[in-house]
């Protein structure tokens, strides 16, 4: 997406902005470590966008610098053209949902998804429709009178998102919403989301650090580690063409075979594993002749062979011991050991045309080489063991920082 050339004046409307965009964004509570460090990301009208990365790397600042609740350092966050930096939260016309859900216990559920209406001093009549509408989309509308205490988890999240959802906000902003519900319940909130992301033409960025989650439901996904964006890019890309290490590590499982790259021809690469045994990939970018790089290869991806089995130009053999077998249901894990010592994991439909090899015995694994990809092994630096998260934790006694945003 090509950025808008910024305007004369820092609060005049940008010609042809991207809707949300961030530019040069940099945040740091003590003046020395950067929490978010020169971030540049652009979401467009319309897009649903997830924040994904580990605890501490930076996704929840980001979030909060968008809703008003923290302030960059450095940089700027623009909301359709027009600089947010002197705005309050609740001026910003976003709705927020959090994981908590934020309810106030002593409403109703009723009153709870009014809240953001009358703080904008909404009539009373026009509350009670927009209510009405906005708890008939979460399927709601029989609970209006109870309590929060009163409803399960999931119901509770309906109602969060009843409440971003009730004054029409332009954005809404979703951090980590599904994280306290059980799988069930999180799987069948996703799909709800989802739909109404697209039967309300929504913008949402979404805070997770559930690969899956961020797999199954963005339009785009950026992968944040120690408060970078590695890669930003639809969930196919992401999985098929991670920009780096961090990235092949992070998103979906990946066996990660090391070695020293002794070839490197334009769109191939050559690595070579500690006991001399040679594989091919599509080659990444920067990668350095004689440096280390680790080849990506998903389970899934890998096949087993006899022990002798030959392979042709197109594929790449290695031997492994099968140290467990694991029942997963539609497929089998096939944990083997290398001759050098890495371990692979191999995949296995469960068909009655797979057979399985013995514990203790010697298997081939061969995979197609445009089936993995090279990529140089330094990852970027750790990130802080703490998560962003425990910086902004809002409750149901927060009521001035939830009226500002919900």
């Amino acid at each position: 997406m090509t950025r808008a050339s910024r305007a004369p004046d820092d609060h005049m409307t940008m010609p042809n902005p991207s809707f949300i965009s961030f530019t040069g964004v940099s945040k740091s509570y003590d003046g020395e470590h950067s929490v978010v460090e020169n971030l540049d990301l652009e979401v467009a009208r319309g897009e649903f966008v997830s924040l994904l990365g580990p605890s501490g790397s930076g996704k929840t600042t980001t979030l909060m610098m968008l809703a008003g609740f923290e302030s960059p350092t450095r940089g700027e966050i623009r909301l359709n053209g027009k600089r947010l930096d002197d705005k309050p939260p609740h001026q910003r016309d976003i709705g927020m949902v959090f994981q908590n859900y934020a309810l106030f216990p002593h409403m109703t559920i009723a009153e709870n998804v009014a809240f953001p209406l009358s703080v904008r001093k909404i009539s009373r009549s026009e509350q009670k429709a927009r209510v009405a509408r906005a708890l008939e989309m979460v399927e709601l509308p029989h609970l209006a009178s109870r309590r929060p205490a009163q409803l399960s988890g999931g119901q509770q999240q309906r109602v969060a998102l009843a409440r971003a959802l009730v004054f029409e906000p332009s954005v809404v902003l979703m951090d980590e919403p599904l994280g306290a519900l059980d799988k069930r319940l999180r799987e069948s909130m996703q799909y709800e989301i989802m739909r109404l992301h697209r039967d309300l033409s929504l913008t949402v960025v979404y805070v997770t650090h559930d690969q899956n989650e961020a797999l199954t439901m963005s339009d785009r996904v950026a992968v944040f580690s120690d408060g970078r964006i590695q890669q930003a890019a639809t969930p196919t890309e992401l999985y098929e063409n991670a920009a780096n290490a961090f990235v092949a590590n992070f998103v979906g499982e990946n066996n990660g075979l090391t070695g020293r790259v002794v070839a490197n021809e334009g769109e191939w690469a050559t690595l070579q594993l500690a006991d001399g045994t040679t594989i091919r990939g599509r080659a990444g970018a920067e990668l350095r002749s004689g440096g280390e790089a680790m080849l990506a290869l998903r389970p899934e991806r890998a096949h087993l062979a006899t022990a002798d089995a030959a392979h042709g130009d197109s594929s790449n053999l290695v031997h492994g011991l099968v140290q467990e077998l694991v029942y997963c249901g539609d497929h089998h894990r096939v944990h083997l050991k290398l001759a050098h010592g890495e371990s692979v994991v191999v995949k296995v439909p469960n068909t009655q045309h797979h057979d399985l090899p013995a514990l203790g015995h010697t298997v081939a694994v061969i995979w197609r080489r445009d089936d993995c990809k090279v990529l140089p092994a330094v990852s970027p630096r750790i990130a802080a063991t703490t998560d962003d998260r425990t910086r902004f934790s809002p409750s149901s006694s927060a009521s001035p920082l939830i009226a500002g945003v919900n």
